[in-house]
């Protein structure tokens, strides 16, 4: 199945050549969950540098299936007090 994907902050530069205006196409099998995407497009999934994933307008969790056609935006993790 095909995940229509955006980047936001630093990790654009994780995807040689990636654009903001048109973001990439990412293969998953049907059935992935977020934790799979992310794996695929090497974003680390767990500790303090994990990314944040919104699909349809809500935060996801590592676990949660991909919806088919899903619009996926992922963000960098964010640091600070």
């Amino acid at each position: 199945m095909k995940v229509k994907v955006n980047l936001y902050g630093t990790l654009t530069q994780t995807v040689p050549g990636y654009q903001q205006s048109q973001g990439i196409e990412v293969d998953v099998p049907e059935g992935a969950t977020i934790k799979e995407l992310l794996s695929v497009l090497q974003i680390p999934v767990l500790g303090h540098d994990k990314a944040v994933v919104a699909i349809d307008g809500r935060i996801r969790k590592a676990n949660d299936e991909i919806p088919s056609d899903a619009h996926a935006q992922i963000f960098q993790p964010m640091h600070g007090g």
